[in-house]
């Protein structure tokens, strides 16, 4: 596989798991913050999926589902986790059968403020990881900011819990 098709797919599918465990701990914990901070976490969580539902309709030519950068109405937790889990599992799909051609494809798009853009697949890919990692950063310091657990969300931490092989033939070289 080549190198930047393998670290789209395993960029994605990091984002895919630590999305997952975010609002796993929000969900255990959502009860205990101050009702606009619940709030808070859940719709900047709604607004990284609907960007990356936008990103995926002009990636994939489908018709945009939403005309802003968020819902008006603040969905449930429950719809929240099968909109995101909807998003990323497309994104884990696609990043994994994705070709040089089609990460070069140039998209000419409108933003939702208006304004227009023009980027390349592999540009929108690099922005929607960027993005929902910043999100997300937000998101966990909601609930450290009101001295909850949050999760250790690091790219590091993905690849030596799904490969658990890298630390041990680290350990032995290092020896």
């Amino acid at each position: 596989m080549e190198t930047s098709k393998l670290l789209f797919a395993n960029a994605f599918k990091y984002k895919k798991w630590a999305n997952s465990e975010l609002l796993t701990f929000g969900e255990r914990q959502l009860h205990l913050l101050p009702e606009s901070d619940a709030v808070f976490f859940i719709r900047i969580l709604n607004h990284t999926t609907v960007v990356d539902s936008l990103f995926i309709s002009r990636m994939s030519g489908a018709p945009e589902l939403y005309s802003a950068d968020n819902t008006p109405e603040t969905p449930t937790y429950s719809e929240l986790k099968e909109r995101i889990d909807r998003n990323d599992s497309w994104l884990v799909h696609f990043s994994a059968t994705i070709t040089p051609e089609i990460l070069s494809q140039i998209i000419s798009f409108k933003f939702t403020d208006g304004d227009y853009g023009k980027l390349s697949v592999e540009e929108v890919m690099i922005h929607l990881l960027t993005h929902g990692s910043n999100h997300r950063g937000m998101a966990s310091r909601t609930l450290a900011s009101n001295g909850l657990e949050r999760p250790k969300d690091t790219f590091t931490r993905y690849l030596h819990e799904v490969e658990p092989f890298r630390r041990e033939q680290a350990q032995r070289t290092s020896t």
